[in-house]
């Protein structure tokens, strides 16, 4: 009984072996072909063309054309963006111009001097020199209640003005009348026995673009400051030894000149 029982088994074992082993000869019998042969193959084959076809000498003729155009179109509109942003600016200039020579545009600057007020007083009225902000006057001379100088630069012309207000060791006032169209007021403060504050005050009017732009610009203001601190490193110079006695002597005031 052993013995069939094992029979049977193996000649059920058989028929799927035998089902096992055909796919294996299908495979077997499917050779792939020999890389040699792949290669001849692919060198038969004729060259791929590019799907990209040359222009024509019209059709690139034409394609210059057009970018030409295009670059001559932005070439236009930026050369009219560029003029009238400047037309802008001239236009906006000319109306700052033409605003600063129809007013008159205030000047105002301070300096703070270690001397007695007597002393900066004798020494303002003194100098050969003062300033208008735009205009630098040296070699002034006084007549009575005229003052006559020259209006400094490469071009010098005469200046000539008139004494509006004086006050002795306060104010002095003058208005130009010939070189320059100006109206100065400088005033004297005391704050200590031996420190004196000068303000002064300019009412400018440009009388030309030149001047108007100084004065947009704060050119003048600047000017007028620097003359100013000029005067107070004169006067700052001068030894107490020098004027000391003359206060004493003269009830606090130097003694004068004349």
């Amino acid at each position: 009984m052993a013995t069939a029982t094992a029979k049977r088994r193996s000649a059920a074992k058989k028929p799927a072996a035998a089902k096992r082993a055909k796919p294996a000869a299908r495979k077997r019998t499917g050779a792939a072909p020999k890389k040699g042969a792949v290669k001849q193959a692919a060198q038969a084959l004729p060259p791929a063309k590019s799907s990209k076809k040359p222009l024509s000498g019209l059709a690139a003729l034409a394609a210059r054309k057009a970018v030409k155009a295009v670059v001559r179109r932005a070439a236009r509109s930026g050369a009219q963006a560029l003029r009238s942003a400047a037309d802008r600016t001239a236009v906006t200039g000319r109306a700052a111009v033409e605003s600063a020579l129809s007013k008159r545009l205030p000047i105002q600057v301070s300096v703070d001097v270690a001397v007695p007020l007597p002393v900066a007083w004798e020494e303002w009225m003194g100098a050969s020199s003062m300033t208008e902000g735009i205009h630098r006057i040296e070699d002034v001379e006084r007549d009575g209640d005229h003052l006559t100088g020259t209006v400094a630069g490469p071009r010098s012309t005469a200046w000539e003005a008139d004494i509006v207000d004086e006050r002795q060791h306060e104010s002095f006032a003058w208005r130009s009348t010939a070189g320059s169209d100006c109206a100065g007021l400088v005033t004297f403060h005391r704050l200590s026995d031996r420190l004196t504050r000068i303000e002064v005050d300019l009412d400018v009017l440009p009388t030309n673009p030149a001047q108007a732009v100084s004065m947009s610009l704060h050119l003048a203001h600047r000017h007028a400051d620097a003359e100013l601190r000029r005067f107070k490193a004169h006067a700052e110079f001068i030894n107490p030894d020098v004027y000391e006695p003359q206060l004493s002597q003269n009830g606090g005031e130097p003694e004068s000149e004349d």
